[in-house]
């Protein structure tokens, strides 16, 4: 009996092949979003961490205005935290009017910081050098004559290019950073052997600490680990920059002296002469040695003001691309959380209504198998193997399809970076959980109906559930409409409100689906504006011209306007609570006057303007959420080496990076020093990339000009490009979800109705009426819920992208209308579709099969 009772299982499966399809299609999409996108975040997180472990990236690099000597190698040795610390040289040059690169030491036995060789080889003798891939597209050629400048700190100037190579310094495949010569962007890198250097301190040590061992990289407990690290590192270098100024400005003050002392001595020699017997060739001398001794004089006087050494630490989030990497995995991981969340519960509803309504369908035999002595445990088998089987099928296929693709895929989407090797992560809680939600769709939803059907009795199983009676509904108490409707119509209307479990769930199905679309749409919108928002609605100016003298005027006919201001990278920290740094860009304008041509101080919610006061600070609003601060709030902020006090006095709209915004006054009152402007924020009147280069190439000629860079430009994706790739995901995935609800949905509804529909074919209704007699039904189902999508998708989309926002982030939250069009419209066309295939099955529909079988 055993043996007959399978085969009846496996029998309901074969003659319902596009029930049980849909039920595992629906189970596996959710499944496949779900685990796919959840393993997203981990698995890009542990490519980048191999990567880095395999190239043995340095923890942190730190630098000094006058160098780096073997004691100040040696005390980053004696940190007990320092694993390993590495020595290199660097010079920046500037090989032609349009080329600018980065020349590093290349040590073959190198622990940190490894390179990848691309093509070719290593450096092998001074005169061979290999460089960025990215030069590639500048033209180089392996074998090429490379020639440079004359460079102080390089002995040579002409080298052969050997190699290509790919640096874990720089995680982006495309920006290099910024420079103060030629069009203030470095092109591209390049190494040389150690022995090509003639400078006697280095320009870096790479540093390793012994403690992040086993700590993955982007963490948050890895950063906090070498936050720790470098607090430890600064105290160790308290004295040192009092100590490097005197290393240095020491040996060529006593060689001045001495050399003062000897033109003294011969002066006084001279001088001794009287005047009358004193030649012209005497003369000459004493004048000689006057006007050397008050060069010397100035030379000492200048060395005299030769300020203290300033030590830079920067950690892994100062490399170019590194952060940017990081930041788009947790936006990602962020968002795996809820869409695919919201995406699974949708699969599981539809399944759990449509395995339920199954088991309802099959009360007569129930109630026969009871009544011929079955037990209830033997009766469950046929439904709880049906249902495991698609639980099963959908959650583990959906899974591991997942698993292996989603990740992958997205990966390879991400083409700004120079990850090459992916090293996935295989979720086991994921899609442990899809399997759970998948047997709780199945399974469960088969447990709750067979517990409430074989609590009846077997007479009562066996006769039919009396159908509903119908009702008078809410549209026939107007009138005029009513009565203008024929026959088919307002049966129609009247089983819509007749069945009004089948029309909510239908309605919750579609709006999930079209909801699910407009929340994809949406987060394209969203991440779309960000860059063009923040540069229409917050920053008006286009680029930053920084100065050696604030005196100096910088004058340009592309140049429309220019405000002079104190710009500066700062770090900002809450006074109590939470440890946690922010890297701020603190702008302190000259003056008020015009601020809002160049900067908008708008509140978050767009009611009122801030204005910068003498009293505080104002802070954009993701850093003021970060740092947990509202007006009033105490913030510690750390201005070069000095950590200063300040009160928060507004908090102002914000979408990429975090800016402090103070005046002169309170920044004089905070710090105790004098107000510089350091630089000039400006607006110009072309701003293609050729205007843009000759406007820096002409502006860096000028005589006290740093450096020009252009926020709007070289803010690139922002960490945006994974973001976009997963969106194509989440719009496709939830097309195919709502094709195949829309399908299971109406499947459902014609199974249910089939005696009501072969009774409507026997009166003598043509096959279009018929599908008419369903498609009205379905029409309406469809607008209605695709209007409550709409409120869904809004409501989806806002959560997603709040909890998205990572790093110094702020999504506008925004839904352009092409987005309601195109998820109206796929669910229309989907629902065209379906009507198309449920026309076919309903021209097929054996009129006296069905009659007779109920």
């Amino acid at each position: 009996m055993n043996s007959t009772y399978l085969k009846a299982t496996l029998r309901e499966i074969t003659y319902s092949w596009g029930k049980f399809i849909s039920i595992v299609l629906i189970i596996m999409l959710g499944s496949l979003l779900y685990v796919g996108i959840r393993a997203t975040g981990p698995s890009l997180d542990k490519s980048a961490d191999h990567y880095f472990d395999q190239h043995q990236l340095s923890d942190m690099t730190m630098s000094s205005t006058l160098g780096l000597t073997k004691r100040d190698l040696q005390v980053v040795q004696n940190d007990p935290n320092v694993q390993i610390a590495e020595p290199s040289h660097m010079v920046t040059v500037k090989k032609s009017q349009n080329e600018v690169a980065v020349v590093y030491s290349f040590m073959k036995n190198a622990k940190l910081n490894r390179l990848e060789l691309v093509s070719g080889h290593f450096p092998k003798t001074q005169t061979e050098i290999v460089l960025d891939t990215k030069a590639k597209k500048d033209g180089y050629r392996i074998g090429q004559d490379y020639h440079l400048p004359k460079t102080a700190g390089l002995k040579g100037r002409e080298y052969r290019i050997v190699g290509f190579i790919n640096s874990p310094l720089f995680v982006s495949s495309t920006d290099r950073g910024t420079t103060n010569l030629g069009s203030g962007q470095v092109d591209y890198f390049a190494y040389v052997l150690n022995q090509a250097f003639n400078q006697k301190e280095a320009a870096l040590i790479a540093i390793k600490f012994n403690d992040t061992k086993g700590l993955a990289a982007g963490t948050g407990r890895y950063n906090d680990r070498v936050q720790q690290d470098q607090e430890q590192l600064e105290k160790m270098f308290r004295r040192r920059p009092k100590q490097r100024r005197s290393e240095v400005i020491a040996p060529a003050l006593a060689k001045i002296n001495l050399q003062l002392r000897s033109l003294q001595i011969q002066a006084k020699e001279l001088t001794q002469v009287p005047q009358d017997y004193r030649t012209p060739r005497v003369k000459s001398a004493i004048k000689k040695i006057q006007v050397s001794s008050e060069k010397l004089r100035e030379m000492r006087s200048q060395l005299i003001k030769t300020p203290e050494a300033t030590y830079m630490y920067n950690d892994r989030t100062t490399n170019v691309g590194y952060q940017d990497y990081f930041d788009e995995s947790k936006s990602i991981a962020a968002i795996a959380v809820i869409f695919p969340g919201f995406f699974l519960f949708i699969a599981v509803l539809i399944t759990f209504t449509t395995i339920s309504r199954m088991i309802e369908k099959n009360r007569r035999e129930i109630g026969l198998m009871r009544a011929l002595g079955y037990t209830k445990g033997v009766i469950s088998m046929k439904y709880i193997v049906y249902s495991l089987l698609a639980g099963l099928l959908g959650s583990v296929i959906g899974g591991l399809v997942g698993t292996l693709t989603l990740p992958k895929f997205i990966f390879g989407m991400l083409s700004n970076n120079n990850l090459t090797h992916y090293v996935g992560v295989f979720p086991w809680i994921y899609l442990i959980e899809a399997i759970f939600a998948g047997l709780i769709a199945t399974l469960g939803s088969s447990a709750v109906v067979l517990i409430i059907n074989l609590r009846e009795k077997p007479t009562e199983l066996m006769r039919e559930r009396a159908p509903k009676a119908g009702k008078r509904i809410l549209l026939e108490r107007v009138k005029p409409l009513w009565n203008r409707l024929n026959f088919n119509q307002k049966v129609s209307y009247r089983n819509l409100f007749r069945y009004k479990g089948r029309m909510i769930m239908t309605i919750v199905g579609i709006a999930g689906c079209t909801g699910l679309m407009l929340a994809g749409f949406g987060i394209r919108d969203s991440v779309n504006d960000l860059i063009p928002d923040q540069f229409t609605q917050v920053q008006h100016y286009q680029g930053i011209v920084t100065l050696a003298d604030p005196s100096i005027a910088i004058h340009d006919k592309n140049i429309t306007a220019q405000k002079a201001a104190m710009v500066k990278s700062v770090t900002v920290s809450p006074t109590k609570g939470i440890k946690r740094n922010a890297t701020v860009t603190m702008v302190a304008p000259k003056t008020t006057r015009h601020l809002n041509q160049y900067i908008s101080l708008i509140n978050p919610d767009n009611s009122e303007t801030e204005r910068l006061t003498n009293h505080g600070v104002i802070l954009t609003e993701k850093l003021a959420t970060d740092m947990n601060a509202r007006k009033g709030t105490k913030l510690s902020v750390k201005i070069g080496n000095r950590a200063v006090k300040v009160s928060v006095s507004g908090i102002v709209k914000n979408y990429a990076g975090h800016y402090l915004y103070l005046t002169p006054k309170y920044y004089q009152k905070i710090t105790g020093t004098n107000y510089q402007p350091t630089s000039r924020l400006i607006k110009v009147k072309h701003t293609k990339s050729a205007q843009r280069q000759k406007l820096s190439k002409d502006l860096l000629k000028q005589s006290g000009v740093l450096n020009v860079t252009y926020s709007r430009y070289s803010s690139n994706s922002m960490g945006t490009v994974g973001l976009s790739s997963v969106v194509l995901i989440f719009i496709g995935l939830s097309a195919a979800l709502g094709l195949v609800v829309l399908y299971n949905l109406t499947n459902v509804n014609i199974s249910e109705r089939m005696r009501e529909l072969s009774t409507v074919k026997v009166l003598g209704f043509y096959d279009r009426e018929v599908t008419a007699y369903v498609a009205r039904e379905n029409v309406i189902l469809t607008l209605a819920g695709i209007l409550f999508g709409w409120v869904i998708g809004i409501v989806l989309h806002h959560f997603i992208m709040i909890k998205a926002q990572t790093g110094a982030i702020l999504f506008p939250l925004t839904i352009h209308y092409p987005g309601y069009i195109w998820s109206s419209l796929l669910t229309i066309l989907f629902s065209l579709i379906v009507g198309v295939i449920t026309h076919y099955k309903l021209k097929n529909i054996r009129m006296l099969d069905s009659l007779s079988s109920e």
